[in-house]
């Protein structure tokens, strides 16, 4: 374009300007064709839209079941594979198990990076939009604004977990906060922390008047209990880095707080909101008896069924629905697919295809820690035995013999083929009937809800707590709740209640309750126990030798898109430049 032509532009956009100037005051300027941020928002429901759309970031296409909760939250741990169907299937997850992971084409970090700040950014719109003057029910404001809070101290937790440092989203963002550096971890877990007080003293206690009113039988909202559990959960992290890192600059002004995760993990405890499924020994009805209609299952088992969804355990889970809406739309998991077997084994000895893609496969470092007998693990006081003697077993591993349900002329039960499998096992924490999802086998829209916090491991994070703060006859009798549960959902006798307990006793119980969820790789990190734990020869078709690099690994790099876009405004950690 000549300059000719610019200054004609320019004399055209004057005079539009000046029009427009001049007619203002005569101008309606809110556009009556469709809805815009000025006109929609306007009532409690326009509010109570964003707040939903807040929440509905955790079910939005994979990124907080396969990216958060398989590839960087369970993968790298020593406890499992990825499995699948060779060393290529779905290549960024073995580069995670493998540690071959770089600053380039990481697909599930930018993930969790876009969908984490963009529930930050619909939180502080809700935050923002409550103080409009039609806005009058005070107890309304009080609610969702805490449920906010509660979601934006989430958010940036999960970010933390994962990044290490990472921009702080406490406000109404604006195009110049765009590119606002990375913030310290210390710094964001003192913002969650703040956070999560000022939603703990918003929130409802369970069945209060306030609670029946505005959360009622909408089961996955937060309350009092909720974030006080999360608090809980972050005080210890701050407190485990402090202890673990000394001298290291990422974690740099963290501060041991045992004595405070331990108050609000008894908070939760003292409010009776939660409890522990199956602990005095009850049993549920469940497709897994099928045919036999009058038998039924284990209160550990039942926990990770469809059934099992929203117990008395759930903290906190990601609400799933076979909705139908497809891949994109759906608010289904995709855990059910990444995590059941592949294969069959037919009567004739050929093999049928189930339709599972055979993620999240348990080492033999997993059958011998349930074994107490991981030459690894030091100072238990728990005696050795057979790995089944522990009823969760069967529940967090399948393997040679063991059967599963499909289709074939009617509803029958298969023995699963491990052949093309690394470990020769699989994960089975997310297995559904057929009719409730094989028959539609759409592999977005599992209708399992993922399980996130649940009652069992805030017991566990309170022995830890109160282990570390020297009360030691509290730290053993929460361990002992988790394990007389396990005890009480089988008929061996086994895990024994303990007379002493070690620190390493609840690295242990850890390990063995939340087998294959999103615990054991944060776990690892935040005790400064990776190096010792992760590495050695992974074989999946091809030989691998797998580092753990101290110094680099215990987070992901920032995703390189948004390093670039930030014009160096974020910056990686020294080990990933």
């Amino acid at each position: 374009m000549n300059m000719k032509h610019i200054k004609y532009n320019l004399f055209i956009l004057t005079a539009v300007m000046t029009l427009i100037a001049g007619c203002t005051e005569n101008l309606d300027l809110k556009p009556i064709a469709k809805d815009t941020e000025v006109t929609y928002y306007k009532d409690a429901a326009s509010i109570d839209a964003t707040v939903t759309a807040a929440y509905a970031q955790l079910c939005a296409r994979e990124v907080f079941d396969k990216d958060y909760y398989l590839v960087i939250g369970s993968l790298p741990a020593d406890d499992v594979e990825a499995g699948g169907e060779t060393i290529n299937d779905f290549p960024m997850a073995q580069h995670f198990d493998q540690f071959t992971h770089s600053i380039i084409d990481l697909t599930p970090t930018e993930e969790i990076w876009r969908y984490c700040y963009k529930g930050c950014r619909l939180a502080n719109t809700a935050i923002e939009k409550m103080q409009l003057p039609d806005i009058a029910d005070q107890d309304f404001i009080n609610v969702r604004t805490g449920e906010m809070k509660f979601m934006l101290s989430f958010y940036h937790f999960i970010l933390v977990q994962v990044f290490g440092g990472v921009p702080i989203a406490d406000k109404y963002i604006q195009p110049e906060d765009f590119y606002t550096p990375r913030n310290s971890i210390k710094e964001v877990l003192d913002y969650c922390e703040a956070t999560l007080t000022e939603a703990i003293n918003l929130l409802p206690e369970k069945n209060s008047p306030a609670y029946n009113k505005f959360v009622g039988s909408e089961v996955g909202r937060a309350y009092k209990s909720t974030a006080q559990a999360l608090l809980a959960k972050v005080l210890l992290y701050e407190s485990s880095y402090a202890k673990n890192y000394p001298g290291d600059e990422r974690f740099a002004g963290c501060q041991e707080k045992w004595a405070e995760a331990l108050k609000n993990a008894e908070d939760v405890i003292n409010s009776n909101s939660y409890s522990l499924v199956g602990a005095n020994g009850e049993r549920f009805s469940s497709w897994r008896t099928y045919p036999n209609e009058n038998a039924t299952i284990d209160g550990f088992r039942w926990l990770f069924t469809v059934d099992g969804d929203n117990s008395s355990e759930s903290i906190f889970e990601i609400q799933s629905v076979n909705d139908g809406l497809g891949w994109g739309s759906t608010r289904g998991n995709t855990m059910t697919v990444f995590q059941t077997c592949r294969k069959y084994r037919k009567a004739d000895g050929t093999l049928g295809d189930i339709g599972g893609w055979s993620f999240n496969c348990p080492t033999e470092h997993l059958v011998n820690a349930f074994k107490n007998s991981d030459p690894r693990e030091t100072n238990l006081n728990s005696k050795p035995c057979s790995e089944t003697d522990d009823p969760r077993f069967a529940t967090s591993v399948g393997r040679e013999g063991d059967s599963i349900q499909i289709y074939n002329k009617g509803i029958v039960w298969v023995p699963m083929d491990f052949e093309n499998l690394p470990t020769k096992m699989i994960g089975r924490k997310f297995e559904c009937s057929y009719e409730e999802y094989w028959q539609a086998n759409q592999w977005t829209q599992g209708p399992f809800n993922v399980r996130l916090y649940r009652y069992s491991e805030l017991l566990l994070f309170a022995a830890e707590a109160a282990f570390m703060a020297n009360d030691k006859t509290k730290a053993l009798n929460y361990l002992n709740m988790v394990r007389a549960r396990a005890r009480n959902c089988g008929t061996t006798g086994k895990p024994e209640n303990l007379d002493n307990v070690s620190f390493e006793d609840i690295v242990h119980e850890r390990r063995l309750e939340l087998a294959g969820e999103p615990a054991r790789y944060f776990d690892l990190v935040r005790w400064n126990l990776a190096e010792k734990y992760i590495g050695g020869t992974y074989n999946n078709g091809l030989a691998v030798n797998i580092e753990f690099v101290k110094g680099k690994h215990e987070f992901a790099p920032l995703p390189n898109s948004e390093v670039q876009l930030s014009k160096g405004t974020l910056v990686q950690y020294p080990a990933w430049e």
